[in-house]
């Protein structure tokens, strides 16, 4: 159900659009998020509704690359949601690893409502316990958001913009995004 709903709620993404092949791309998104949604339950930080429709998938501090359980849980479904573009998002993986920060910090993997349920202040109700909890521990919070549209819903969340990186290959702008607590 979890992945279905981010399939919907990156239908139009442009990072998910770009990634995945058009042909069978529903399949290919519910599979491509099925598969990271497994791997983050391994860090126990991901917050959802009762009903899935809205999901916000958190790395801990100092783990936010992929361990290498996760990578062997996620290589199959990965390369057969990717198919040929495979190569082109890996390297996106390193371009955005390239800039990712060294401070320890909770990293927003994703945050996806399914369109029906949008602007309903669902997302917020999600991010709102790490968020929570990064202030209580004084831990700051990093994202990368591929829709220039959502700076000021994370602005909203205290999060500011630290930079922008362009992906190669015809690959979207990310705006990153850093929290300090407060």
């Amino acid at each position: 159900m979890m992945a279905r709903a981010q399939m919907r709620a990156f239908a139009e993404d442009p990072l998910i659009t770009w990634m995945l092949p058009v042909d069978d791309f529903e399949r290919r998104a519910t599979l491509l998020f099925d598969c990271t949604l497994r791997a983050g339950l391994l860090n126990e930080s991901i917050y959802t509704t009762d009903d899935g429709v809205c999901t916000a998938a958190w790395a801990p501090p100092d783990r936010w690359e992929f361990s290498d359980e996760q990578m062997q849980m996620m290589a199959e479904p990965f390369a057969e949601a990717a198919g040929d573009r495979a190569v082109r998002v890996l390297t996106a993986f390193g371009q955005m690893a390239e800039v990712h920060p060294a401070e320890p910090h909770w990293y927003l993997e994703g945050l996806g409502t399914h369109p029906d349920w949008q602007r309903q202040g669902i997302a917020s109700k999600v991010l709102l316990p790490i968020l929570d909890r990064c202030d209580a521990e004084a831990v700051p919070a990093y994202l990368e958001t591929q829709r220039e549209v959502n700076v000021p819903f994370y602005r909203g969340h205290g999060f500011e913009v630290s930079g922008t990186l362009q992906l190669s290959d015809g690959g979207p702008r990310l705006w990153l995004m850093w929290r300090d607590p407060s």
